[in-house]
Formats: C-alpha cells, structure tokens, sequence
C-alpha cells in the first residue's frame, strides 16, 4: 500500500500562483497582449454558440450559465477581459458588472459594447482585490484569478458578494498529460499551473462542496517541431533558466508526442471546467 502525504492544497495554490507570476513578470500586461489573439475569437464562438450557427464550437459552460440566468438577474463577471462572456450574459441578464483591471482589455470591452448594441454593461477598473462594488445575484469568473496567490480570500469576496451562486472556469489537465508527469518527476507533485483540480481540493479545504460540469472537447496542442515542443515543456515547469533536468523532458517528449501530418501532436491540451455552488448551502472553513 502507498501512503501520501496530505498536501495543503491552499499552499499548492499560493506556490502555483505565485511562480505564475514571477514568471510571467507585468502579468497584466502580457495577459491583454496575448488575449488579442485568443480572448475575441473565443468571445465571438462563444456568441455564436449561443446563436446555434453551424460549424461554430459550442462553450458547454458559458451556454450552463446561460440558462441559470434569466432577466432578473445581476451578475458580476470577475476578469471580464473582452467580454467573451459578459457580452453573451448581458443579452439575457437584467445587468453586468465587469471587473477587468487591464486598460487594453477595457478598451476592446467597451468597443464590443457598443457593436453589440447593450447598455447594460458597467465596466470597474480595477483589481478583484481593490474592486468596490455591490452584492449580485451571480458571480462569475472566467480563467482569471490563476495569478491571484491567496485563493481563499478571492473565493471569500466571490461569495460575499453572490446572493445566488459563484461560477469559476478553470483549465483542467489529461491525465495522461505530458506536463503533470514531468511536474511529478521534477516537484513531486503534477501541477504545473494553478488549475481546476488544484482549486477544486482547495475550494473543499475551506469546507466547500462544489459541482463540476467538465467540457467534452480537447483542443490538442501542437508543435512543428521537438525543439518547440522542448521549449514548451520548459516554459510551462518553469525551468527556462535550468538544464538540469534537460535529458529527462527530451527523452520523455521523444517517447510521449505523435507525429501526424508532419506536426508534433501532445496528449496535453485546453479543456476547461465549470466550479460552481451556492455561498448559502454550507458551512465554510473561515
């Protein structure tokens, strides 16, 4: 029989967390850059998912939220970004409140506003932490608080203000990941990021019971070639500035990726999962 240790899972986060930002230095920054190239396509499939026009890819947890509001509802968007799901809420919501501390995403959410015709929008600039702002019936929060290192009081303030329920999206691992065997090997754990299954144990640590809707699909990564797939794998355990474990993340990537149509194919990819649950339907672990 194998015997564990217990991990603080809080502390996991905290560590996770804080690693994310260190190694991503301006994090603010770098997230607006890179979402000009992800957050307006997701946002625009998320919509047209909505829709139900054919050939785009649904967002299974964006359409859940979606029909658990209604035009009553107040619903406050935690890191609303360009709105990939505020926009969508807005359209059945009685108001949104979006908190988005970067100015770049500011400005591309109130051009998507004003394309899509709402006025129901208020947009805070500012921090989850500094953000000021009152009780909702829902709160929402999109792959937007992995840079957040204390986990519970960002969880505490999501609930503090929910009359209704909390939703947090967050990417969830394969198991049969390339990255979490790595991780496991070098930290002796298998999380390189602040992710579902972290927040998850975390979010049960502070005595909270969460449902979990998890998506179908995988968005595979790929790579043309293995010295872009060993760059990848450095960069995500953080070993940019280390060769020490080199040989080990080459020999594994030579044994683990698939080589289809000339592309280095993982069994690493983007899903993501739906946390959610009710502020009043427990008693928390203060």
């Amino acid at each position: 029989m194998i015997v564990l240790g217990e991990i603080d899972w809080l502390e996991l986060w905290r560590e996770l967390a804080t690693m994310m930002k260190l190694r991503s230095g301006d994090w603010v920054s770098r997230y607006a850059i890179h979402a000009r190239s992800l957050q307006v396509d997701k946002t625009l499939r998320a919509e047209s998912s909505v829709r139900g026009q054919a050939g785009e890819k649904p967002d299974p947890l964006l359409d859940f939220i979606l029909r658990n509001i209604d035009s009553r509802s107040t619903v406050l968007d935690v890191g609303a970004g360009a709105g990939r799901w505020a926009i969508p809420v807005a359209r059945i919501a009685r108001s949104v409140t979006a908190v988005e501390p970067s100015a770049d995403m500011q400005d591309m959410l109130r051009q998507r506003i004003t394309a899509a015709g709402l006025s129901n929008i208020q947009i805070v600039a500012a921090t989850w932490q500094e953000a000021a702002v009152e009780p909702h019936d829902v709160v929402i929060c999109a792959h937007a608080m992995n840079a957040s290192p204390e986990f519970a009081d960002f969880v505490h303030k999501m609930e503090r203000h929910a009359r209704q329920r909390c939703y947090i999206a967050l990417h969830l691992p394969p198991y049969n990941g390339i990255i979490n065997d790595l991780s496991l090997a070098i930290y002796g754990h298998r999380y390189d990021s602040p992710n579902a299954i972290v927040a998850y144990n975390a979010l049960y640590a502070m005595g909270i019971y969460a449902n979990v809707l998890v998506e179908e699909a995988i968005d595979l990564w790929e790579n043309d070639t293995i010295e872009e797939a060993f760059a990848r794998a450095k960069r995500h355990l953080r070993l940019e500035s280390s060769t020490v474990h080199d040989g080990l993340i080459r020999s594994t990537l030579a044994h683990r990726l698939t080589l289809k149509d000339g592309r280095y194919v993982w069994p690493d990819g983007m899903r993501s999962v739906l946390l959610w649950w009710s502020p009043h339907d427990y008693s928390p672990v203060k």
